[in-house]
């Protein structure tokens, strides 16, 4: 990495990452003898949350940069606090457990890449009700620097961070890319839309809030600035993207304006019906009451073409 690849990786953090301080949560061990770990709460409107899988995962290097460090990942699978019991009785009446495996290989994992001010001691509860209420798993992580992973949050260092996600979705929980959709919440549309142009065969992309470029949004004022010193320029990325988009925006939002969503709209080759959030602004999004309604339609939309792609081949 050159010296004007620094600055700007160096301009990015002090620009577009707020990771709380100190972290809202630590990783400790189940006291069970398993092994397995959860995030205990350090701060006190942070509740415990159990039902997801906790593991710290490396991130590999990446060739243009980032990676080398340890992020922590949170996984939930729907259903998980009932299966097992209503996994034996089914077993025990000689039921559908190979039905039930089929079924779970089949749904649905949102990838969820979170905004810039919060840590998964936040967005656990958030992405417990999302598997509950939409009935898909999610996969949410810390970004590099933030929460209990290692490093310093950088651009490059979040791409290598989405990258290490999804092959630890796939190696790890066994959800192939075609039954991920990716999600990314504000700054974290950058390393969606990065890993969306680079991965063609994800089931879909949901854009939240998002940014069309770091500069043009963080620092509107400046009228000039060279591509090459851009941080997450989604607008170049967005064509390239050939799974299904969803773009949801607050029609009132105060830190990116609609704008940047209505173009990112624009530029995506395969596009759903947006949602343009009347009254809502950049942190109320998810209280629109066609938030929901909208997830699932695409959800279900997606659903069914990656199932009719996986017949045909």
């Amino acid at each position: 990495m050159g010296p004007w690849d620094r600055f700007v990786e160096s301009l990015s953090s002090k620009l577009a990452f707020f990771p709380p301080q100190p972290a809202t949560y630590e990783v400790r061990e189940h006291q069970d003898g398993t092994g397995e770990c959860y995030l205990h709460p350090l701060a006190p409107d942070v509740p415990k949350v159990l039902s997801c899988k906790v593991k710290v995962i490396p991130v590999p290097p990446l060739k243009r940069g980032g990676g080398g460090t340890q992020v922590v990942t949170a996984f939930f699978r729907h259903g998980d606090g009932t299966s097992r019991t209503h996994g034996s009785a089914s077993a025990a009446a000689g039921g559908h457990a190979s039905s039930g495996q089929q079924q779970q290989q089949q749904r649905l994992t949102i990838l969820y890449s979170h905004g810039n001010a919060v840590d998964l001691g936040h967005m656990l509860p958030v992405f417990r009700d999302l598997a509950r209420v939409l009935r898909v798993n999610v996969m949410g992580y810390d970004y590099s620097g933030y929460g209990c992973s290692t490093g310093t949050p950088t651009v490059n260092n979040t791409l290598a961070d989405i990258t290490a996600v999804l092959r630890c979705l796939h190696d790890v929980y066994g959800v192939p890319p075609d039954r991920v959709v990716l999600y990314g919440q504000s700054v974290g549309s950058g390393p969606s839309c990065y890993l969306a142009s680079e991965q063609p065969d994800l089931a879909g992309v949901v854009l939240h809030s998002p940014l069309l470029s770091g500069v043009r949004v963080l620092k509107p004022h400046v009228r000039w600035w060279p591509a090459w010193a851009d941080v997450y320029p989604n607008h170049t990325l967005a064509p390239k993207i050939k799974a299904p988009v969803l773009v949801m925006h607050g029609t009132e939002d105060e830190v990116i304006h609609i704008s940047c969503g209505q173009r990112l709209l624009e530029l995506c080759p395969n596009k759903a019906t947006p949602l343009w959030a009347r009254g809502f602004g950049h942190q109320d999004l998810e209280q629109c009451s066609e938030y929901e309604p909208s997830l699932r339609a695409f959800l279900a939309k997606v659903a069914v073409g990656g199932r009719q792609q996986q017949q045909q081949q």
